[in-house]
């Protein structure tokens, strides 16, 4: 692996320097503890045309008012507030939400295509043209990101099942396609990225479950049509083709939602990037390993499972959570910084000139204000 360089700062002028392994660094100024808890208004433009609003209203959906502002959460009891007060919570959920196979990971899809050297660059076995001209290749690694007979699910399927549960989920849009989402129902699920549930026969369009192309993934081999022996290609979205993401419903939906929550996503691919951008005065919060480019009312920066089991632990919904509040490290304007073991976790360094966000991904230092 080559060299990292990093993005810091110090005594506020930014730096560029080299570091080992994974870390990338910037600065941060702490709050004072002692500073009462506040949830301030920020400026922030109307959400949606005039002629939008109408199409919303004619749809039965209220928009917002003009004043409803996103703020900024300077307590972790504000969050848990938001949480708890909400009653259409719309989520976001990536992969650093789920257990599910990592395409990136050592042992991975991508990996193996790199050391069996039969693409260019591994995610070409994603591109849509390069698919049709040779399924073989696909299907060959498919088995490294199909799910397993008897999946796992994680903490954050869980409490997204318990927010269902308790009538407080608006919609769920899963950017993942490990079918791994437990417990929600259809009209409350979007994967938008499509997912294993569903493959068609690219010949006459037939579908096939996941148990119907099974075999043929754990052989490597492409599978085929029950009814006319024509490819099958996997529900996945690939590059080249639409998201699922259906537009007029995601608007509704951003209108609608009285909390976002984004959980393990950087939200760099569009459509769903986008999202935030719909909703620029609904509160929200990111539970994420580290800060990303948008605006947010809170920045919960961990493991996302030790976080949402501290969420579950403070609204009364699980057993006490192992992490105490005075473990919580605060920095302005609005990033609480939750302890972990992991070595891939946002951690802080402190020196005597400054304190420095330690991440696993480069972090912009304009991300962090």
């Amino acid at each position: 692996m080559g060299p990292t360089y990093t993005i810091g700062m110090s005594k506020r002028i930014p730096h560029f320097s080299r570091m080992q392994d994974h870390d990338y660094i910037t600065s941060l100024d702490k709050v004072d503890r002692t500073e009462p808890y506040y949830y301030s208004p920020l400026s922030s433009s109307q959400v949606g045309k005039s002629d939008f609003n109408r199409f919303l209203s004619e749809q039965g959906v209220r928009a917002r008012p003009s004043y409803w502002s996103r703020g900024q959460c300077k307590d972790i009891r504000s969050v848990i507030s938001l949480i708890n007060n909400s009653t259409k919570i719309l989520v976001i959920l990536g992969a650093g939400g789920s257990v599910g196979p990592d395409f990136r990971s050592p042992g991975g899809l991508y990996d193996s295509i790199a050391k069996a050297a039969v693409l260019e660059d591994p995610s070409q076995v994603f591109e849509i043209d390069t698919f049709f001209q040779d399924p073989s290749i696909f299907w060959r690694f498919a088995h490294t990101i199909f799910p397993s007979e008897k999946p796992e699910h994680s903490k954050v399927h869980f409490f997204i099942e318990e927010l269902q549960r308790r009538g407080k989920l608006l919609r769920l849009y899963s950017q993942n396609v490990d079918t791994l989402e437990v417990g929600i129902s259809p009209e409350k699920l979007r994967c938008v990225h499509g997912s294993w549930r569903e493959n068609k026969c690219h010949r006459c369009g037939a579908v096939h479950s996941i148990e119907d192309i099974r075999p043929h993934v754990v052989s490597g081999t492409v599978p085929v049509c029950q009814f006319c022996a024509g490819p099958i290609k996997p529900g996945i979205v690939f590059f080249g083709e639409s998201t699922n993401l259906n537009r007029v419903e995601a608007e509704m939906d951003a209108m609608e939602a009285d909390l976002l929550l984004v959980i393990g996503t950087s939200l760099r691919v569009a459509p769903i990037s986008e999202f935030p951008k719909y909703m620029p005065n609904i509160p929200s919060i990111l539970i994420n390993r580290t800060v990303i480019d948008c605006q947010f009312s809170a920045r919960l920066l961990g493991e996302c499972s030790d976080i949402i089991d501290y969420i579950e632990a403070e609204l009364g919904w699980d057993d006490d959570s192992n992490i105490l509040v005075n473990q919580i490290q605060n920095y302005q304007p609005n990033i609480f910084i939750f302890p972990s073991n992991s070595p891939l976790a946002s951690r802080v360094v402190q020196n005597p000139r400054s304190d420095f966000l330690v991440t696993s991904v480069p972090c912009d230092v304009a991300d962090l204000m």
